[in-house]
């Protein structure tokens, strides 16, 4: 007697539509089939038909002659999974275009890199008006949170999720969400749980897709493997002049024969760019976690696992490392411990 394989249908096979949106509900993260197929946008170049007159000797207008001149440095958006170019205002510059395949396969190879249980996850993948925006959300079914008991005395069970909404238009921010939570807004309210990160971008600048990814990815870990101390770093406060303190003695302390010259001024000691940049991390972290040791805490992974100026080959790896051990360091020394047993009301006085 043959045996009966079963297979579990792909994204792609297991879509359904009304009007211009889709949505699929599957088991596989590395799935990303409904995108390259629906929803795959490219820049294309854009041109400009300009016309001069052909005239005869005698300056008689012979004809208009049409020529296409290209619009340097502008582009538009074509799907070209169905070939249409799709009616937005074109872009340029500042404009950083996360195509929604690559955008989701990259969020996949995060996941699966993570410790995350990925025995038993459920994935939705939406379309919205032919692909200009998409939302995907993943289940983790074996991380649960009881927030309480129902009216029928049962346990109000809720399960971890990981959320990202994209659009190739303006149209959304880049936003993506991660906790245990029954539903969400797209007007960045959360409701029904807890939220373990949520960051908001447009997209613009030094965008990266790939560290917020991987801070969501760190806060359902800690969620699952050490929600006590997330919680407590949720609860402590961290004042911008405090993190400045912290870091000029630890991160952004140089440690130059110069810089340890008794006679130097302080601030020849520190290192500005770096003391700069971890800031501005703060900043973007607390519009959505407040001041908060949690907040701080996100703003140096970032820095730890977001390498924009370590690209030499082989060296990517090693600076990540060297990095984390730094952080760990911060953490576990007497200035940001001594935040963490500090209460709210303390602060108050």
């Amino acid at each position: 007697m043959l045996d009966i394989v079963t297979t579990t249908p792909r994204a792609i096979e297991n879509c359904r539509n009304r009007g211009g949106d889709m949505w699929s509900t599957h088991h596989d993260i590395s799935d990303v089939s409904l995108y390259e197929r629906f929803a795959k946008f490219r820049p294309v170049p854009i041109e400009a038909l300009t016309s001069k007159p052909d005239l005869t000797p005698s300056g008689e207008v012979i004809r208009d002659i049409v020529e296409p001149q290209r619009m340097k440095d502008f582009s538009a958006l074509q799907n070209v999974a169905t070939g249409n170019v799709i009616d937005v205002t074109p872009f340029r510059g500042s404009y950083t275009l996360k195509p929604h395949d690559l955008l989701m396969a990259e969020q996949a190879q995060i996941v699966l890199r993570s410790e995350l249980p990925l025995g038993n996850v459920e994935v939705v993948d939406r379309i919205f008006e032919e692909g200009v925006r998409v939302h995907r959300t993943i289940y983790f079914h074996d991380l649960a949170n009881a927030l309480g008991t129902t009216t029928t005395g049962e346990k109000d069970v809720v399960r971890c999720r990981l959320d990202v909404f994209n659009s190739v238009d303006k149209s959304w921010a880049f936003q993506i969400f991660s906790g245990a939570y029954r539903d969400l807004c797209r007007n960045t309210l959360v409701f029904g749980g807890e939220k373990a990160y949520h960051q908001k971008k447009k997209h613009v600048g030094s965008m990266s897709t790939e560290a917020m990814t991987e801070k969501a990815v760190m806060g359902l870990d800690m969620w699952a493997n050490q929600s006590e101390q997330m919680r407590l770093w949720q609860d402590r406060k961290l004042t911008e002049g405090q993190f400045v303190d912290i870091l000029k003695t630890t991160l952004c302390k140089k440690e130059s024969k110069a810089a340890k010259h008794e006679g130097l001024a302080e601030s020849v000691a520190v290192n500005e760019r770096r003391l700069n940049y971890l800031l501005e991390r703060f900043a973007e972290e607390r519009k959505e976690l407040g001041e908060t040791l949690w907040a701080g805490y996100n703003a140096l992974t970032h820095w730890a696992t977001h390498l924009p100026d370590a690209r030499e080959k082989g060296r990517d790896e090693k600076k990540r490392f060297d990095r984390n051990n730094a952080v760990r360091q911060l953490i576990s020394g007497e200035a940001w411990q001594s935040l963490e047993t500090k209460k709210a009301e303390e602060y108050a006085q």
